[in-house]
């Protein structure tokens, strides 16, 4: 009786330990949406200023007035298209927005000529702005990415005479009256950044 007894109580412990490990299930579903992102950023050099104030300067332009740097972030391939108005003293004076040019160069992952395209990379080349787009940056072999990828320094000019710019030195426009009078001019540099299908 004495072993009946104890393999009753085995078989009741067993039914009891396999009572308690019964399980019940429920799911959660998950979503996840991947959205299109298109991110422009100038990222320092925001301000420029061109000071004429030495004969050569007139003459034969001033190379290097400083750098924008910009940053792109996008999911899928891009251009970059740039614009100005002509500059003005606030008046009715003004200069040909064609003085002013711009080369770029790659500083990210991607680079001019592989992944991105460029036709203005050299002060030799640079590109006299337009009061209408012109593209500036296009997508080579593919470009989208994150601002480690897309990081580029825009390298402005004026009175060069380079590439496509204005074939007239500041000191030829003034004496011919293309640019009324000296003083202060503004203008603001567009940057546009488009999707590509």
């Amino acid at each position: 009786m004495k072993k009946f007894t104890f393999i009753l109580l085995v078989a009741l412990a067993g039914f009891t330990f396999k009572a308690q490990c019964q399980t019940d299930a429920e799911v959660v579903n998950f979503t996840a949406v991947l959205s299109s992102v298109l991110n422009l950023n100038v990222t320092g050099g925001g301000t420029q200023t061109a000071t004429f104030d030495t004969p050569d300067k007139y003459n034969l332009g001033i190379d290097a007035v400083g750098t924008t740097t910009v940053t792109m972030e996008a999911t899928s391939n891009w251009k970059l298209e740039i614009n100005a108005a002509d500059f003005s003293d606030g008046a009715s004076a003004t200069i040909p927005i064609n003085n002013l040019g711009v080369w770029c160069e790659a500083t990210g992952a991607h680079t001019i000529g592989a992944e991105v395209t460029c036709s203005n990379t050299s002060l030799a080349t640079a590109m006299g702005l337009s009061s209408t787009d012109q593209l500036l940056l296009d997508n080579g072999s593919g470009n989208s990415g994150d601002a480690s990828d897309n990081a580029f320094n825009l390298n402005w000019t004026m009175g060069t005479m380079q590439g496509t710019m204005n074939t007239n030195s500041i000191f030829q426009q003034l004496s011919d009256g293309t640019i009324a009078n000296l003083g202060t001019f503004t203008t603001t540099v567009n940057l546009t950044l488009t999707a590509l299908p």
